[in-house]
C-alpha cells in the first residue's frame, strides 16, 4: 500500500504544469499515443487522479485526449468528465458515443450524473437515459426537472435512511446496503413511516450504540434541510455559517428526497466567487481560456457599449465647460486626478458591499449600517486626500485657489463615490438584479460625471483667481 501511495505521489509531481519535467512528460505521452502503446500509457497513468489527467488533457489534441480517455478505467473516465471545464466538457461529450457515456454513469452518484447529462443535447440525452435502468432513468429525469442552480438540481439521491421506529441494528443493516452505492456517508437520516424527515444520526453514534437501542433515543432532531427549490447560493451560505458537512433536501411535504454534501458546496462557492468577479468586470461567467475569440468578443461587447454610453455622458459634462478649460488649460491635466480617485474609491465600496451581500452579512435589515459606514469612510478619505492633493497643487502650481478647488472637488467626489458604491448594489439587489453585473459601471460613471462637474464648476466660479 505504501509503495502504491509513493508511486501515485511521484506521478502527480510529474504532471504538475509548473514542474520543470512537465513538458518532457507531455512529449512522452504524445509519442506513446502516436505509437498506440496502450500498455506503456496505462503504466504511466496508473494511480493518477482524474483531476491530474484532465490537467494533462489541456496540452493534448482532441484525438489524443480521446485515445487516452478510452484507456482509463470507467470510474476514472466518469470523474475525468466531472473535472473538465464546462465548455471543454460539452465539446468532449459530443465526441463520445451513447454507449461510452452510459457506461461511465454507473460509477457516479445521481447529482454527478445529472450534471453530465445537462451538457448533452436533448436527443443524445434521451438515448443515454434509455440505456440506463428504468429506476436510474426515472431518478435522473426527475432531477433534471428541478430548476437549475437549485438544491434539487444540486442534490444526490443516494443517501441512507432508517425509520424512527426501528432499532440500531436495522439502521446498521440499511447503512451497509447503501454503502455499496454511496461514495461517502456522513450521517443517517431518520424518517417516519411516510418518509417525512425527523432528524439524523451521526454515523459514529450509530455504530457505537448497542444494537437493540431504539433509533428514536439517539436521533438528533435539530436537522438541517433545504426545500428542493432553494437557490444554491443560499445552500452554500448555510453550509458555511453552520459548518455543515451534509444536509437533507426535502419535497413540499417534508419528505427527504436527497442530500447535499460539503464537496458539492465547495464547487458552488468557487463558481459564485468566479461569477461575481467576472460580472463586475462586465465579462460573462461562462468565459474560459478555451472560449473561442469571437464568442468572447460577443459577450464582452455589450457592456463595453454601455461603458461607451456613460463615457459620452461624462464628455458632455466636460464639453459644457469648454470655455473655462480653454482659458485655464491646467484644468485639463488635473481632471483625471479627481475622477480617477473617485472611481477607485467607488470600486472599493462596491467590492466590500457585494462581498457582504454574497456572504449574507448584509441584508435589507441592516443596509443602512453599510451605507453609513461607507459614507463615513468617504468623508475621512475625502478630507485626507483633498488636503494632500490641495497642498501638492499649491506647492507645484503656486496657486492657493487652484489647490482649494481641486481639494474641495476631491472631498465631495469621495463622498459621492462611497455613497453610490454602497447604495447601487443594494438597490440592484432590491430590484432582483445581480449586484455584480452592473454596479461598477454605474458607480464609475457617477464618479466621473460628478468629479468633472464639481471640479470644473468650482473652477468656473473662481476662474478670475485661476487665470
Amino acid at each position: 500500500m505504501e509503495e502504491e501511495r509513493k508511486k501515485e505521489s511521484e506521478f502527480r509531481i510529474k504532471i504538475d504544469r509548473d514542474s520543470d519535467s512537465y513538458d518532457e512528460f507531455v512529449s512522452q505521452i504524445k509519442d506513446l499515443i502516436a505509437n498506440e502503446d496502450s500498455k506503456q500509457l496505462k503504466e504511466m497513468l496508473d494511480g493518477a487522479h482524474p483531476a491530474d489527467i484532465v490537467t494533462l488533457f489541456r496540452d493534448l489534441e482532441r484525438e489524443e485526449e480521446l485515445y487516452l480517455f478510452r484507456l482509463l478505467p470507467k470510474e476514472d473516465q466518469a470523474y475525468s468528465l466531472i473535472k473538465m471545464e464546462e465548455e471543454t466538457l460539452e465539446s468532449f461529450l459530443e465526441e463520445l458515443s451513447v454507449d461510452e457515456i452510459s457506461n461511465t454513469l454507473d460509477h457516479i452518484e445521481t447529482d454527478e450524473t445529472t450534471y453530465l447529462l445537462s451538457y448533452l443535447p436533448g436527443a443524445k440525452r434521451e438515448l443515454v437515459l434509455a440505456n440506463l435502468s428504468k429506476a436510474d432513468s426515472f431518478e435522473i429525469r426527475s432531477q433534471l426537472g428541478f430548476r437549475e442552480y437549485s438544491a434539487g438540481r444540486l442534490m444526490s439521491k443516494d443517501f441512507a435512511t432508517v425509520s424512527i421506529t426501528d432499532n440500531v441494528r436495522k439502521g446498521i443493516i440499511n447503512v451497509r446496503k447503501k454503502a455499496k452505492e454511496i461514495e461517502d456517508i456522513y450521517q443517517v437520516y431518520v424518517t417516519d413511516e411516510d418518509g417525512v424527515l425527523e432528524g439524523f444520526i451521526p454515523l459514529k453514534d450509530l455504530f457505537l450504540t448497542p444494537i437493540n437501542t431504539k433509533v428514536a433515543k439517539i436521533t438528533n432532531f435539530s436537522v438541517f434541510a433545504f426545500h428542493y427549490d432553494v437557490d444554491q447560493e443560499e445552500v452554500a451560505n448555510t453550509f458555511k455559517k453552520y459548518d455543515l458537512v451534509s444536509a437533507a433536501v426535502t419535497d413540499d411535504l417534508g419528505r427527504i428526497i436527497g442530500r447535499i454534501t460539503v464537496d458539492d458546496v465547495l464547487e458552488i462557492v468557487e463558481e459564485e466567487a468566479s461569477e461575481d468577479i467576472l460580472l463586475m468586470a462586465g465579462v460573462s461567467e461562462d468565459e474560459r481560456l478555451s472560449t473561442p475569440i469571437l464568442q468572447s468578443v460577443k459577450r464582452r461587447i455589450i457592456w463595453l457599449n454601455v461603458n461607451l454610453l456613460t463615457a459620452f455622458v461624462s464628455s458632455t459634462v466636460v464639453a459644457f465647460f469648454e470655455d473655462t478649460i480653454s482659458q485655464i488649460v491646467v484644468l485639463a491635466t488635473l481632471m483625471p486626478i479627481v475622477a480617477g480617485l473617485g472611481g477607485n474609491a467607488g470600486t472599493q465600496s462596491v467590492t466590500v458591499v457585494i462581498r457582504n451581500i454574497a456572504t449574507g452579512d448584509l441584508s435589507f435589515s441592516n443596509w443602512w449600517e453599510a451605507v453609513r459606514k461607507e459614507c463615513t469612510i468617504g468623508v475621512i478619505n475625502g478630507l485626507v486626500l483633498g488636503t494632500v492633493t490641495g497642498c501638492m497643487i499649491f506647492f507645484v502650481k503656486g496657486n492657493l485657489v487652484l489647490g482649494l478647488v481641486v481639494g474641495t472637488a476631491m472631498f465631495v467626489n469621495m463622498i459621492v463615490a462611497s455613497l453610490t458604491g454602497s447604495l447601487v448594489p443594494i438597490v440592484l439587489k432590491a430590484m432582483r438584479v445581480d449586484p455584480a453585473i452592473a454596479s461598477s459601471i454605474f458607480v464609475t460613471a457617477t464618479t466621473d460625471v460628478c468629479g468633472f462637474f464639481f471640479f470644473l464648476g468650482l473652477a468656473t466660479v473662481f476662474a478670475k483667481y485661476l487665470i
